[in-house]
């Protein structure tokens, strides 16, 4: 089956490199303030800067007023100082820069010795010179942004793709939310993000009031109160659902630009976090899987495996995820079918981390058509025990989280 398989799913896109990308993503949210005490042209260092995901930046050249927020109402949490090549005036750049009360890098062209000993002096976190390339001023960014994202202890984030529509991502991705709820007996945060049928509400039996819409519209007033309210609780699973074709019934236009904030919040205060994705990539939702673990649903299918395919070139040679990051889960597995067997899959897909789910109509559709939870619904079924298998494996209780933290961030930076 190799051969036929090889022939018909093309690699084409396999040769560009991961360098090719254009953006940057930071693992945290960045709101930085750029501070140019030479009031230079940073043309390139501006690029550099607008190339990056969940970064957001403001200039200044008043050194004489301290500016509590963004423009965006957020405090700042980075400094990007543009030092003086005089020592006394870095210092008072300095001592304006450190009253933001936030990380410091400084930037510079030929800075003295001397200026760099009196700027490491006041603590700051790192220094790039104005020519640096852009690689080296992310992996700047990023430090800063892990160290933010280590001490917020931000929830970790399941993706959950389809890797052709109807594959199953919906049904998947609610299963996992139950299982994972009930075994761990935290808060566990569930999102659907599809904005044109939204059928995570039904898959769970529930009505909710208040949808992902809404909340987009009100995030900059929601606060933890606020955000718990919006949800539509089961137990101790918390669904932010997504009315039927939201974008073609609402009359005003839908925040969809404040999709990463809403993702953020819900990191703060749940302790894992679902993206139901089974409409797939879009415009406004593929940047949130470069901080998440990706669960890509496939099937035994010719078509379904080739469109999966493409998927997983997009978001490795043009998104630049990791494939280390990516799993693949073959649902509705049936053993009997060796037309294409899972190394078959495994072997065009390129992705090692590889699940099933047994293929039990019986099952699934009760579960959907009722609105009941599969462990109510299932008993000693294998459909029950292989999406156990799957959730001990891609949400691991805290105690393993823990073990685990160490790994994790270690992993941001491959």
């Amino acid at each position: 089956m190799d051969k036929p398989l090889e022939l018909l799913i093309s690699d084409a896109n396999e040769a560009k490199s991961p360098m090719d990308r254009a953006t940057f993503t930071m693992p945290y949210p960045i709101n930085a303030l750029l501070l140019d005490s030479q009031k230079k042209l940073l043309l390139q260092l501006e690029r550099n800067l607008d190339r990056c995901i969940n970064l957001t930046w403001e200039k200044t050249s008043d050194f004489n007023h301290i500016k509590n927020k963004g423009d965006s109402g957020k405090a700042f949490n980075l400094i990007l100082l543009v030092l003086p090549d005089d020592t006394q005036q870095a210092k008072s750049a300095l001592q304006c820069a450190a009253a933001y009360n936030a990380d410091i890098i400084i930037l510079g062209q030929d800075t003295p010795q001397s200026v760099l000993r009196v700027a490491f002096q006041h603590g700051v976190s790192d220094f790039i010179p104005l020519d640096a390339s852009p690689d080296e001023l992310y992996l700047a960014l990023k430090k800063i942004s892990v160290q933010l994202s280590d001490a917020a202890e931000l929830a970790p984030v399941l993706a959950v793709i389809n890797g052709k529509g109807g594959s199953g991502a919906s049904f998947v991705a609610a299963c996992l939310a139950v299982i994972a709820a009930q075994r761990e007996r935290c808060d566990l945060a569930l999102l659907d993000t599809d904005l044109h049928y939204g059928s995570l509400a039904h898959i769970l039996g529930v009505e909710p009031s208040y949808f992902l819409s809404d909340a987009l519209q009100a995030l900059d007033e929601m606060d933890e109160v606020a955000l718990k309210s919006a949800m539509t609780s089961r137990e101790r699973l918390h669904l932010l659902a997504a009315a039927p074709f939201t974008l073609l019934n609402t009359h005003e236009e839908i925040k969809l630009n404040k999709i990463h904030d809403l993702i953020w919040k819900c990191r703060q205060h749940y302790s894992q976090v679902i993206i139901d994705f089974s409409r797939g990539l879009e415009g406004w939702n593929g940047d949130l899987l470069h901080n998440a673990e990706l669960l890509v649903v496939t099937q035994q299918n010719l078509m379904i495996i080739r469109e999966t395919k493409a998927l997983i070139q997009q978001l490795v040679n043009n998104m630049g995820i990791s494939k280390d990051r990516i799993h693949l889960l073959v649902n509705r597995y049936d053993k009997s079918n060796t037309t294409i067997k899972l190394a078959d899959i495994k072997n065009a897909l390129g992705i090692d981390s590889m699940s099933v789910v047994a293929n039990d109509f019986k099952v699934a559709s009760e579960c959907v058509d009722l609105g009941r939870p599969i462990t109510q619904v299932a008993r000693r079924q294998r459909i029950l025990g292989d999406l156990q298998a799957l959730t001990n494996k891609l949400i691991p209780t805290k105690d393993a989280q823990q073990d685990h933290k160490v790994s994790f961030w270690a992993r941001l930076w491959n």
